[in-house]
């Protein structure tokens, strides 16, 4: 087969289908340590897992609906107008900023009467049995994005999953290799790739509609957030655990601190992520191992909420224009961009328990202002860099 149609094929393949097929390449290409399977990898270990991964995007796009749904009805101009004075209190504050904590960060927004009637049928929604087609397909039907926003996030939501096969994959010798190799595979595409370097916070929080998501819908923005904290809490653990048996144990305690995120206690959902999860965050050690492939799974996230920010602020003119315009900053690979410093600086200014908590375990109290060695400083590797 043509090398030019095999690599064609494999971008085409589902996540599913690609574990089979990454086999019989490996077959054909002579690499010895590759053990085929009867079914495929991810699927065979994790099947809840990959529910929840394919309900990632069905979830944004319900999130996403039930948003548009709300600043359409006449019944929310009320918490139209308090969701405007508290954008214009963050907006003075000086030390406003999405990575950080403050009063905004209460799960009662303005619109809590619509979120408590949507979060129930939301939850049932991703806990459902979902497929790569209904995954692949969320996003356009709901209706709320424009082309160019629907096929970026389309392709950020494979790079993750590729990056997945690459550590579940024993076919891989060198991981770091493979890595690099998809990532320049996902940059091919100019137009809907974002940058392999931070973006700036300046298009984050700087953006006229900013904080509109997580201000005006702190469930919806929590939901999401939960789910995004399950996809790179499972890039490191695939990335560190010593072996199969360990993947599979670290695995199923992520899964558990997933459901305590999003199980609904004294009528709410007290255990969300309050801030954006990032990779150097709850993924340390991932992102000492790929720093381009790190920021590029960051920079999508980072995406999907000023997105979300354009579609909560309250009577926008000029809203898919808009989307456009935010999808062209986050594909622009020269500008708004961060050096890594600069980038861990930011995005560790909000903590570790507002994030998501760490990806081998729970918190119970929020980590700000604790000594280093009280928080046992969780960003220092422990792990080699993986070959």
């Amino acid at each position: 087969m043509p090398w030019d149609l095999l690599e064609k094929t494999m971008r085409n393949l589902s996540l599913l289908s690609r574990f089979a097929f990454t086999g019989l390449c490996a077959a054909m290409l002579l690499r010895p340590t590759i053990v085929l399977a009867d079914s495929p990898v991810l699927n065979q270990l994790f099947p809840e897992l990959v529910n929840l991964l394919y309900a990632h995007d069905v979830l944004h796009a319900r999130a996403f609906e039930e948003i548009e749904a709300t600043n359409e009805s006449s019944a929310a101009a009320i918490g139209k107008r308090l969701l405007v004075e508290q954008l214009e209190e963050l907006s003075e504050a000086s030390a406003s900023h999405y990575h950080s904590a403050g009063d905004h960060l209460a799960m009662l927004g303005p619109h809590r009467v619509f979120e408590s009637r949507a979060v129930p049928g939301i939850i049932v929604t991703i806990n459902r049995e979902q497929t790569a087609e209904q995954a692949a397909a969320a996003l356009a039907e709901s209706g709320t994005l424009p082309p160019v926003a629907i096929e970026t996030l389309k392709r950020g939501r494979e790079f993750v999953e590729e990056l997945l096969e690459i550590y579940l994959d024993d076919g891989y010798d060198d991981k770091k290799v493979a890595v690099d190799a998809a990532v320049q595979r996902y940059l091919s595409d100019d137009e809907h790739s974002v940058a392999s370097l931070p973006k700036s916070d300046e298009l984050l929080s700087d953006h006229p509609y900013a904080y509109s998501y997580r201000v005006g819908f702190p469930q919806l923005s929590g939901l999401t957030w939960a789910s995004q904290w399950l996809k790179i809490a499972t890039l490191e653990i695939v990335a560190t655990a010593p072996d199969q048996e360990a993947k599979i144990r670290e695995v199923s305690n992520v899964l558990l601190y997933y459901k305590e995120k999003t199980t609904r206690l004294h009528g709410s959902l007290v255990s969300l992520p309050s801030d954006i999860p990032t990779i150097p965050v709850i993924a340390p050690n991932f992102y000492t191992f790929h720093p381009e492939a790190s920021a590029i799974v960051d920079n999508i996230e980072a995406l999907k909420v000023v997105i979300g920010d354009a579609l909560a602020y309250p009577d926008l003119m000029a809203r898919s224009e808009i989307i456009e315009s935010m999808v062209a900053d986050y594909t622009n690979k020269t500008d708004y961009l961060f050096d890594h410093r600069d980038y861990l600086i930011s995005v560790l200014r909000g903590g570790i328990y507002n994030a998501g908590g760490p990806a081998r375990g729970g918190m119970q109290r929020p980590d700000r202002n604790y000594s280093r060695e009280r928080q046992e400083n969780p960003h220092i590797s422990k792990f080699p860099m993986p070959q």
